[in-house]
């Protein structure tokens, strides 16, 4: 399904209301002068619709943080069934998307991820577009354009919203609103496509994406990674803000009596000494340069094998968060790649050669 409509922008805030009439709307929201986070909204006026990414991604609405799975005590061990209430998570770009789509096939696969899915099911989810910064580079990975992982997506055409439906849960909200919704007119389609244009012009970072799985088979012993682990703080910044990095750890926590506890799920690094450690105080990944090297094949290579993409979608984040300015996706592969770096000498470029990125 793929239907177009447009609305005015100026007719935003009926369109806040019908989405209001679906549950709880979550949207970007700014939370400092750089900063901006997915959070509740109860009006229009609290979106920043300006957000090109949040500090997390919008995974964090569907595998937490931290969560409880069972509660236990002398006489028996229950299970923490989600109370999920409806959700619209608005403002959605198309990297994020793809992100989502991601952990989809991670938490969706049998056996399925029960927590995970009852929000998601629970969820409508309307995308949103944008323009890129110098940090974005979801062009070279084919996450630049939003795939089927919404229900309605809305492009910023002028003085009106286009409006893309992709599931039947979008087109019962385009039904609801049968007076603001129009279809989209010849001319409409005509400026989404100047926005598509004007979009892919205004890429300035990236990478071709040609066998990047053999790249990195290719290169594993490449000089690279020791420079850049010896740079490593091993801080795990780049993995909480990454949108497909989903990796946990669970651990039981027992009350003070000793009597009763809780098992609970926590968001884990692979970027931390002690993720791959084992019995016996073996670690599969002791040092920053096993465990940096990983995360990019991981990226680059490994979740490729298994689904035939790659798990980085091209977002920017981790070059945004890391404090040693090593996750420089496009950086690396350019200098994997043998490439010149056509970002080099630019002011505020993001460096995998010692810039630490703000």
């Amino acid at each position: 399904m793929e239907r177009t409509f447009v609305f005015p922008k100026a007719a935003f805030c009926d369109f806040f209301d019908l989405l209001k009439g679906l549950g709880q709307v979550i949207a970007p929201v700014r939370v400092s002068a750089m900063s901006f986070s997915f959070k509740p909204v109860e009006s229009a006026d609290e979106i920043a619709f300006e957000a090109l990414r949040t500090i997390l991604p919008p995974k964090k609405l569907f595998f937490q943080p931290r969560e409880t799975l069972i509660k236990y005590n002398e006489t028996e061990i229950a299970e923490c069934i989600p109370q999920v209430e409806p959700q619209v998570l608005f403002g959605v770009h198309p990297c994020d998307l793809a992100g989502l789509g991601a952990m989809d096939k991670i938490y969706g696969a049998d056996p399925q991820d029960s927590h995970y899915m009852a929000r998601r099911r629970k969820t409508t989810i309307v995308g949103l577009s944008c323009m890129p910064d110098k940090y974005c580079f979801c062009y070279s990975l084919g996450t630049h354009a939003p795939n089927g992982d919404y229900d309605l997506f809305l492009t910023d055409i002028g003085d009106r919203f286009f409006v893309a439906v992709r599931t039947a849960r979008g087109l019962d909200i385009i039904d609801g609103g049968k007076d603001l919704f129009k279809p989209a007119a010849s001319a409409d389609k005509e400026r989404f496509k100047q926005f598509l244009t004007a979009r892919e012009a205004a890429f300035v970072s990236g990478f071709s994406s040609t066998a990047l799985p053999q790249l990195m088979d290719m290169e594993w012993d490449n000089p690279i990674w020791q420079e850049l682990g010896d740079r490593c703080l091993s801080c795990g910044n780049c993995t909480p803000v990454c949108p497909t990095c989903y990796c946990f750890d669970v651990i039981d926590v027992a009350g003070l009596q000793a009597s009763q506890g809780e098992r609970v799920r926590e968001w884990d690094s692979c970027q931390l000494a002690g993720f791959a450690k084992v019995s016996g105080e073996f670690n599969f990944r002791p040092g920053p340069v096993d465990r940096l090297k990983f995360w990019y094949r991981h990226k680059l290579h490994g979740f490729e094998d298994a689904y035939g993409l790659p798990s980085c979608v091209g977002c920017g984040r981790c070059t945004v968060s890391c404090p040693s300015g090593i996750d420089d996706i496009v950086g690396v592969v350019l200098r994997l790649q043998g490439k010149e770096d056509p970002r080099a000498g630019a002011e505020g470029k993001p460096s995998s050669q010692g810039d630490s990125v703000p």
